[in-house]
């Protein structure tokens, strides 16, 4: 076995297995209070590069700060779909290290066991790196004594169905040594604790958790914390520990993140560091005032993207010139299609010509190839539609507000009325002087129109619908009432560094949810998605979209 790969397949197991359920302190991933301050020339410089500490849903059940999200989880339709994402992962490690066909007779229920376990219970995994040497890892969950003999019999039958070697018994646990690729696999029972160490050959992070659990009683360095989540990640460095073959860009950040309650709300707190300053040009706010009115379901504000969209491949191919710098998305209530966007540009008027131009003069054969409908100039104004779609009708048009010129689109068309943007939106963005976005969205509300936008999208491109009978749809469905208001801050605390601060009812945004629902139903899971694995539900389409060997007009 390729214990490169097997490290892989155990981050994804514990991360989606979190989400198949579903700051008051947060670790420098430069510093471990663990780490010796001066070690010997001989010794490896090493390095914490991840750690994971869930809290577990029994804990969670009874935390009053818990309540709310305690009343979505325990719904019939969020156990439904719990418990068909377990079934998924449990195939997981066979289908993703041998193939579909390698599931036939694997111990699968083996492992379900152990994945339930892992919503349930208190867990901690941490990643080390190592100068010039290979990586460790560690995982660690808290069990009672009867739930820790399933471990170290159910979790030793599946890692000798995966690698075809036996496992050693010890004192306290078992190992496997891999003669392939070298590799050590370790469990070891250590007060409440089952621990699992993996690494190349002599895991000195497991030596190091095995005696925070005989000092501190716990696996993990610092303070105990009444966080449910919590993740500290250099996910780049990460993947070098493990050898995996994974590519980031040069300044991919670091992310930590932690998320608590406060009875009816989930809190989650962030930030991204990053090594080299992000160079974004914080200009004062233009929003477009004149054209955001209610009823608002959501409204997004993002400045400083300048730079980002610039070095984009899709933008340097347009060939358009200067970027704009902001970007403002708002969603009404009156039809779930009602989406719209905005980006102020002192070039928006030529910019949409050029754009118009492009679509009209190619854009026909490419909609034969990979969709339906065709793009039509305005009759009235300076920009083109897309016509022939299901339930929407995308629009691109260049408009102007006194002295500012706009790029401005949506999915429906224009609804007059005589409301204004609520000032309290208007005044939330511009307050904070280092504010790079903003987002706040009634939920609920705003599921049925990315619902909406994405099945008429999905049916435009001749990609398969989200069935509205799937597990991930029913619960959507049957959580939409529970989920009040979301409001999300990103703010740049210093050049290198953002921040970002979040209050919801369940944690995510609407467009995450349908997100994370198309990910859940994916054929593939944990591989890919719905929309982009799942066979056509659209037989009348003449070809499969993608397939076309032309890229977009």
């Amino acid at each position: 076995m390729d214990i490169r790969r097997f490290g892989l397949v155990i981050i994804a197991l514990l991360s989606a297995g979190l989400v198949a359920g579903c700051r008051k302190s947060q670790p420098d991933l430069n510093q471990s209070s663990d780490l010796p301050a001066s070690p010997k020339p001989e010794e490896p410089l090493a390095e914490t590069v991840a750690q994971i500490h869930w809290l577990g849903k029994k804990r969670l059940a009874v935390e009053t700060n818990a309540a709310h999200l305690m009343s979505i989880w325990r719904l019939p339709e969020s156990e439904t779909l719990g418990k068909q994402t377990l079934d998924k992962l449990a195939l997981a490690p066979w289908r993703l290290l041998k193939g579909d066909a390698a599931t036939n007779g694997a111990p699968t229920a083996l492992l379900r066991s152990l994945l339930y376990d892992l919503v349930q219970e208190e867990s901690y995994l941490e990643v080390r790196n190592f100068t010039n040497q290979p990586g460790e890892m560690v995982f660690a969950i808290r069990l009672d004594k009867e739930r820790a003999g399933v471990w170290q019999t159910n979790l030793a039958a599946v890692i000798e169905s995966l690698t075809g070697s036996r496992v050693t018994p010890t004192n306290g646990g078992w190992s496997l040594k891999d003669n392939g690729v070298p590799g050590l696999i370790e469990l070891i029972r250590a007060g409440d604790w089952t621990v699992v160490g993996l690494a190349p050959e002599q895991n000195r992070l497991l030596a190091d958790a095995l005696a925070r659990i005989q000092t501190k009683r716990v696996p993990f360095s610092g303070p105990a914390t009444d966080d449910w989540l919590m993740l500290a990640l250099d996910l780049s460095r990460a993947a070098r520990a493990l050898s995996l073959n994974w590519q980031f860009p040069a300044d991919w950040p670091r992310i930590s993140l932690s998320v608590v309650g406060d009875g009816a709300n989930v809190q989650t707190r962030g930030e991204l560091n990053f090594s080299t300053p992000l160079g974004l040009d914080l200009e004062p706010w233009n929003i477009p005032t004149n054209f955001i009115h209610d009823p608002l379901v959501s409204f997004t504000a993002i400045r400083g993207i300048k730079s980002l969209v610039s070095q984009s491949k899709a933008w340097k191919n347009l060939e358009l010139g200067e970027a704009p710098n902001q970007f403002y998305l708002w969603g009404l209530g009156a039809t779930p299609f009602q989406t719209y966007f905005a980006a102020p540009s002192a070039s928006a008027s030529n910019q949409v010509f050029q754009l118009t131009q492009r679509l009209l003069e190619k854009g026909g054969a490419w909609l034969a190839s990979n969709a339906i409908g065709k793009f039509v100039k305005l009759d009235a104004g300076n920009g083109v539609r897309w016509s022939g779609l299901p339930f929407i009708t995308p629009v691109l048009q260049s408009v102007t507000a006194g002295e500012a010129q706009f790029i401005k689109g949506g999915f429906f068309p224009t609804v007059s009325t005589n409301s204004s943007m609520p000032i309290e939106l208007v005044y939330a963005v511009l307050t904070p002087t280092n504010l790079v976005g903003y987002d706040w969205e009634i939920t609920g509300s705003r599921f049925d129109g990315w619902t909406g936008v994405g099945q008429a999208l999905r049916i435009s491109f001749g990609r398969p619908r989200m069935p509205a009978g799937s597990a991930g749809m029913i619960w959507l469905r049957a959580i939409k009432p529970r989920l009040g208001n979301s409001t999300t801050g990103v703010l740049m605390t210093n050049p290198r560094q953002l921040r970002i601060v979040r209050g919801s009812s369940i944690g995510l945004t609407a467009m995450e949810l349908h997100l994370l629902a198309d990910w859940l139903e994916s054929p593939q899971f944990p591989r890919g998605v719905h929309t982009f694995l799942a066979p056509s539900d659209l037989p009348w389409m003449r070809s499969q979209p993608g397939d076309a060997s032309s890229s977009p007009p």
